[in-house]
C-alpha cells in the first residue's frame, strides 16, 4: 500500500515554543490560583506550599517570556514572517470568520480557502500575544510593586487578573479546536510529531498555502 504524501506544516522551532508556552500557560495558571483565591488552598501541597506557588510563578513567568524573546533573536525571520501572513486579511478571511459559527456547531458550510494560517488562528495570533503582553506588564508591575505608583499597582492587579482569565478561555477554545473538532485531527498530530499532515488534507483545509507552496498540480 503506497503511504499519502505528507508536507511539512510546522517547524520545529514552532513546536518546541508552543509546547514549552502551553507547560508555562497551565503551571502559571494553577500556581496563580493558589494566590487568587482561598478556594484554590488545596493545590498549595503540590507546589510545597504557597511560597512555593509564589517562586514557581515568578519562575515561569520569566520563562514564559523568554521563549519567545529567544526565538525571536535566534530566527526573527520565521517571527516576522508569521505575523506578516496572520495580518493579511481579505475577503476569504472574513468569510471564514462570518460562516465559522456555524461550521462549530456542525453545519456543513463550504468553507472559503485558506492560507497556511486560517482566519481563527491569524485572529489569535494577535489576541493572545496581546493578553500576554498585558498579563507581562500587570506582573511585573504586581511584583516590584514598591516601584511603582500606588494607583497603578491597585489597577494591574484586575488586568492580570482579568487577562488571565480571557487568555486561559481562548486556550481551552484552542485546544478544542486542535483536538476534538471534527477534521483538526491532523493538525494536532503534527504539533506532536514531526510537523507535517497529509497532502490531501493540507490541500483541503489550507488550499492557498498548499498551491503556492506546492503546486496546485501537486
Amino acid at each position: 500500500m503506497v503511504e499519502e504524501k505528507r508536507v511539512v506544516k510546522t517547524t520545529l522551532g514552532a513546536r518546541l515554543t508552543h509546547w514549552s508556552h502551553t507547560i508555562c500557560w497551565f503551571t502559571l495558571l494553577f500556581t496563580g490560583l493558589v494566590m487568587f483565591s482561598g478556594w484554590f488552598e488545596w493545590l498549595k501541597p503540590v507546589f510545597g506550599g504557597a511560597n512555593g506557588a509564589n517562586f514557581l510563578h515568578r519562575l515561569f513567568a520569566v520563562i514564559f517570556g523568554a521563549v519567545p524573546l529567544f526565538g525571536l533573536l535566534y530566527k526573527p525571520e520565521s517571527f516576522f514572517g508569521w505575523m506578516k501572513e496572520a495580518a493579511r486579511w481579505g475577503s476569504n478571511e472574513i468569510k471564514f470568520m462570518m460562516m465559522f459559527p456555524f461550521d462549530l456547531i456542525g453545519l456543513k458550510v463550504n468553507m472559503p480557502p485558506q492560507d497556511r494560517v486560517n482566519a481563527g488562528q491569524k485572529f489569535n495570533s494577535f489576541f493572545f500575544p496581546t493578553v500576554c503582553f498585558f498579563i507581562g506588564v500587570s506582573g511585573v508591575i504586581m511584583w516590584f510593586a514598591e516601584s511603582f505608583p500606588l494607583w497603578l499597582v491597585s489597577i494591574a492587579y484586575p488586568v492580570h487578573d482579568l487577562c488571565w482569565i480571557l487568555g486561559t478561555m481562548q486556550l481551552m477554545f484552542h485546544a478544542y479546536l486542535g483536538s476534538l473538532h471534527p477534521g483538526s485531527g491532523e493538525s494536532f498530530w503534527a504539533m506532536f510529531g514531526d510537523g507535517t499532515v497529509r497532502a490531501s488534507w493540507a490541500k483541503h483545509h489550507h488550499t492557498n498555502w498548499y498551491n503556492e507552496t506546492y503546486g496546485e498540480d501537486e
